[in-house]
């Protein structure tokens, strides 16, 4: 699981141990942005793959249990271990009792029912993202199309038609950020992000920041997006229609979900050789 914002206080992220760590000492912890102090941790004994936060409660998706979480503590409230669908990298919450989730290479959509601990499962093809529009509407994002999903009448329904894409991140306005293959610039492979104004769609707009890039975020006034490739970091300005920022981290890998701490203005980096969690600013120049 790569880093986590708390939609509910943007001082505080949550990483999980991952590869290298021994099962039996694995945790999620819930770390300050300013400073690093660990602010609490639970044990899971098996890594986070993603997790949904509710204003009260965390949910803590693992490879085959859930954890209910105090938002607050970290303190498990309740651990789902029967009829769980395993290995989910996507997950939305009703706010009451359902949890739907869904791994990155398809096979299944997942309802998984708190109450009664049973899964219902729903064919469905690649997942690249889970958006709760409302309590039984759902936005999901297969790669190819936009897809919007009904709990109650448990029925997709197909509202864009798309060119493929690997990424996706929807605006405060609405707007949906699609990441595609773009044209060759300068011989090199680019890549490009469609912008629909509406889940329903609508013309796009093409924004080709002339770089490949595998992975993008977004501001919250939604002026600007910032694009990752493996250690290299980009800030495109919507506004102006050009990169305006561009770094590449020396031995350290750029977070692409870590990117979402950017109500703060901050980029999230690994170096793998010292197991080291960084932290950067975004300068006010810089935006």
């Amino acid at each position: 699981m790569t880093p986590f914002q708390d939609p509910f206080d943007s001082s505080a992220f949550y990483v999980s141990d991952g590869w290298g760590s021994y099962y039996a000492s694995i945790r999620l912890r819930k770390l300050s942005v300013e400073t690093g102090e660990e602010l609490a941790n639970v044990l899971t004994r098996d890594c986070v793959r993603c997790i949904h936060a509710e204003e009260d409660r965390l949910f803590a998706i693992l490879n085959k249990r859930i954890l209910e979480l105090d938002r607050e503590t970290l303190e498990v409230r309740h651990a789902y271990k029967k009829g769980v669908p395993q290995h989910m990298d996507f997950v939305g919450f009703n706010g009451v009792d359902k949890l739907v989730m869904m791994n990155w290479m398809g096979g299944f959509f997942n309802i998984f029912d708190l109450n009664t601990g049973k899964t219902q499962r729903k064919k469905a093809s690649n997942c690249c993202g889970i958006l709760k529009e409302t309590p039984n509407f759902f936005l999901v994002m297969d790669g190819e199309s936009v897809l919007r999903y009904n709990l109650e009448k448990n029925k997709f329904q197909k509202l864009i038609d798309t060119e493929s894409y690997t990424d996706c991140v929807q605006g405060t306005s609405g707007a949906l950020y699609l990441l595609c293959k773009g044209p060759i610039v300068d011989g090199e492979i680019s890549s490009k992000v469609l912008v629909y104004p509406t889940a329903t769609g609508g013309e796009p707009l093409e924004i080709v920041p002339g770089e490949l890039v595998q992975h993008i975020s977004l501001s919250q006034d939604e002026k600007h997006l910032a694009l990752t490739r493996d250690n290299r970091f980009w800030l495109y300005s919507i506004p102006e229609g050009r990169l305006v920022f561009q770094h590449e981290f020396d031995g350290a890998f750029v977070f692409e979900d870590g990117l979402r701490v950017f109500d703060q203005n901050t980029v999230l980096t690994y170096r793998w050789s010292e197991k080291n969690l960084t932290c950067w600013s975004l300068v006010e120049q810089m935006l």
